[in-house]
């Protein structure tokens, strides 16, 4: 009887060894290697340093910041007793940092999608307001053009009454230097009228070159 239980005893004693050593083996080979953890591209921006002693640490520390909202380039995460509790809060930092960039990126767009529109409805109203302009000017010119011509026509008939009505030569001749000197101002401003109107269209094409970036680069930034 005695036998049997030390057989009994040796052979219970032999399986929970043989477990003991699959549970070790288990546990030495699927347990995560935090050095491998650490040097993983998406831990390059962060350092790790152990302290060493009683009880050891690992402090984090930011590389530099990809978040504008962090003031300095440089700063601590923390310091933590484990480094899988460090690897831990350092990938949270990470994607807390990521979350931010993302979300100020789509506030931006948001910005310049609306000052776009602003822009195109001013634009609108620019070369509305430059239509209109390029029409006034249009129609004052026809008037000076036709004022100009019936003060030639007046001038000329003034010369020919100086030569048959010589009595009134004096008087007339101050009256053809004055419709001539009008004349002259008439084709100086009829000049600068045609000046304007030339530079009114140039600045109108531009524009409308200007406009259709603006909707190109609208397109783009849709895409």
């Amino acid at each position: 009887m005695k036998s049997l239980i030390f057989k009994v005893s040796a052979v219970f004693v032999a399986v929970v060894s043989v477990a003991l050593m699959g549970a070790s083996l288990s546990v030495y080979f699927v347990h995560p290697d935090a050095t491998s953890e650490i040097n993983t591209p998406a831990m390059l921006n962060y350092s790790f340093e152990q302290t060493t002693g009683e009880n050891p640490t690992w402090t984090v520390k930011r590389r530099f910041s990809i978040d504008p909202a962090v003031s300095a380039e440089r700063g601590q995460v923390g310091t933590y007793k484990t480094a899988y509790e460090a690897i831990t809060k350092a990938h949270e930092d990470l994607a807390s940092q990521m979350g931010r960039q993302k979300n100020e990126k789509v506030s931006a767009k948001g910005v310049v999608d609306q000052q776009l529109t602003m822009f195109d409805a001013s634009q609108q109203q620019d070369v509305k307001a430059i239509d209109d302009r390029v029409v006034t000017l249009r129609a004052g010119a026809e008037r000076w053009q036709t004022d100009v011509q019936a003060r030639s026509e007046e001038a000329q008939a003034i010369s020919v009454e100086t030569l048959e009505v010589r009595n009134e030569t004096a008087a007339r001749r101050t009256d053809v230097l004055r419709l001539r000197h009008e004349l002259e101002e008439a084709r100086t401003d009829m000049f600068r009228l045609n000046e304007i109107l030339r530079h009114d269209t140039d600045q109108l094409l531009r524009l409308e070159l200007e406009n259709q970036a603006l909707e190109q680069r609208l397109q783009q930034l849709q895409q």
